[in-house]
């Protein structure tokens, strides 16, 4: 078991700590918060075995002393770390009190779309033949347009339409459509949104219009997730559920931010074989 002593207001961050622990099983525990002077500091050291810097305004009160317990061997962490590391996610909280340090790994963000046109191409192949019986099946049962189109907000808040295979007849979704949506295979005609630039394989879903806006002025750093192409699927995708209120959408919002931080070739496949496993599992819809 791990003891952090932390610098910060519980008030602040015990509903995030409350979390680790949980997810650590008691692994991890949290002693006492400190809004620290250098003597109480030194007392309460004794009682711990690692410092956690919640609130990097309260550091500089006890620099000294930092430096001091770090050549005895005592490990110091700051939250951010803490927090991706267990709970996969950045909440809004912990990006408000460090956006110092996060500012940086988002506004050097580039993307390599080698790897999603090269899964676009390789996926329209396979997938070709099925997408004619689809439109097939779908024109006589459904009725034309087979695909349609859906104006959502992608990268940079470029506006862009989101093809799809046509699910709604008349405000009614036939059993045919039912099948489409649980087994993702309506999402198949965004394989040509990736190939004409404005999707990738991977990245934060797009939103629609209405749902962007209520997001981007309910929610601090959310333009944030727009910094990269969205996706087909993504990490809030495979991690959490279906959003349906502005809670969800937080917390939707803070593991878009947490990919967009970490995209990295290894993620992208971890989130692929996790999207497999979801519609294996069914879990409900992207």
């Amino acid at each position: 078991m791990i003891k952090y002593l932390v610098i910060g207001r519980k008030e602040d961050f015990e509903e995030i700590t409350n979390e680790i622990e949980k997810k650590t099983k008691g692994r991890i525990t949290f002693g006492d918060f400190l809004n620290p002077s250098p003597n109480v500091f030194l007392d309460r050291i004794k009682y711990h075995d690692r410092v956690l810097i919640a609130d990097p305004d309260l550091e500089h009160y006890i620099k000294e002393e930092l430096e001091n317990v770090k050549k005895q061997g005592i490990i110091i962490e700051i939250l951010p770390d803490l927090v991706e590391r267990h709970l996969q996610r950045i909440p809004i909280e912990v990006f408000k009190k460090f956006e110092f340090y996060y500012s940086e790994f988002f506004l050097k963000k580039e993307e390599n779309r080698i790897f999603d046109i090269f899964l676009a191409i390789f996926f329209l192949i396979i997938s070709f033949p099925l997408m004619v019986i689809i439109s097939i099946l779908n024109y006589f049962i459904i009725g034309k347009p087979v695909i349609f189109k859906q104006l959502r907000v992608g990268k940079n808040k470029n506006r862009f339409f989101m093809y799809k295979f046509r699910t709604v007849h008349n405000d009614n979704i036939h059993s045919f459509s039912k099948f489409l949506r649980k087994t993702r295979l309506d999402e198949l005609p965004q394989f040509f949104n990736i190939l004409k630039g404005n999707m990738n394989f991977i990245g934060p879903r797009p939103e629609m219009l209405s749902f962007h806006n209520m997001c981007e002025e309910n929610i601090d750093y959310y333009n944030y997730r727009l910094y990269i192409n969205p996706g087909i699927t993504g990490w809030a995708q495979v991690k959490y559920k279906y959003t349906i209120s502005l809670e969800d959408y937080i917390v939707k919002t803070e593991y878009d931010l947490y990919y967009v931080k970490n995209k990295s070739f290894l993620l992208d496949l971890k989130i692929l074989f996790l999207t497999i496993l979801t519609i294996f599992k069914d879990n409900g819809s992207l």
